[in-house]
């Protein structure tokens, strides 16, 4: 396996920081582990060689092999699923309330491999027929990594993910295929869902969202990048909507002028940031 040296290895640290606010300072053997195949692929027996690769190519596609190979995609259906039981007891009755005659925005930011988007539009789901009430959504499901986003639209997934999915969920919308190794999503939970690439580094659009999702993605920022995506996300909710981040993410008073309604649920409430 080809070694990084220190140079090389800060130059990467750099490059990830600098572009996706992910940092890598103490992944050095990960780096070394995950890119092996990719430097093989390329014929390359250097780090060096490989960077100066990267800087030349205009196409994007060896910053995207990268990416796919340094992010970690790592999550489950119904993951701190005390969410999801917030969502259908108090977020979507307000939203639903609010929304009669309008288009619910949703965005799931960092969707890594689809798990989140689809256990979000099962829930939905759940609350509609439960309830009868109804309302157009809208759903952004956004991720840096291409493969990752192939891998969320397709929506098959090994069989052991099932076990996570509750038994009148799973009956109604997964279907396991006949080799009983793997399970596909059912069209159903595809119909709002817009995948799409972004790096969450990039200037925040004009779109506003009445609910932000966006849970376990700051844990491998910076404390600059974490900064600057939550001013970003704040920017992004309307008045009166939701931001559910990571139990392992809470946002600190000074961190934020939003208002925290549950353990890593946050409420925009009218209030101007503060300075950071």
């Amino acid at each position: 396996m080809i070694r990084l040296e220190e140079q090389e290895f800060a130059d990467i640290v750099e490059y990830m920081l600098g572009h996706y606010g992910i940092n890598l300072e103490k992944k050095k053997v990960l780096i070394e582990c995950r890119m092996a195949r990719e430097l093989e692929k390329q014929g390359m027996t250097s780090f060096r060689g490989y960077l100066e690769l990267l800087k030349k190519d205009r196409t994007g596609k060896i910053a995207d092999e990268m990416i796919n190979r340094l992010t970690t995609n790592y999550t489950y259906f119904f993951r701190e699923v005390n969410h999801f039981q917030i969502l259908k007891s108090e977020i979507f009755p307000d939203l639903f309330q609010k929304k009669q005659f309008g288009t619910v925005n949703i965005w799931c930011a960092g969707c890594s491999t689809g798990e989140e988007c689809y256990t979000l539009t099962m829930t939905l789901r759940e609350y509609t027929a439960l309830t009868g009430q109804s309302a157009s959504v809208r759903i952004l499901a956004t991720d840096i990594s291409e493969d990752a986003l192939r891998r969320a639209r397709e929506g098959i997934y090994p069989i052991r993910e099932i076990e996570s999915i509750p038994l009148n969920l799973r009956q109604e919308y997964c279907h396991v295929t006949e080799d009983k190794k793997s399970f596909r999503i059912d069209d159903r939970l595809k119909e709002n869902i817009c995948f799409k690439r972004q790096n969450l580094m990039d200037p925040a659009a004009a779109e506003k969202y009445d609910l932000i999702l966006c849970r376990n993605v700051m844990i491998y920022f910076d404390r600059a990048s974490r900064r600057k995506l939550i001013k970003k996300l704040e920017n992004c909710l309307t008045p009166g909507g939701y931001l559910l981040i990571g139990h392992a993410e809470l946002l600190a008073k000074e961190e934020t002028c939003l208002e925290s309604v549950h353990p890593a649920v946050y409420m925009a409430n009218g209030k101007e940031r503060k300075n950071l």
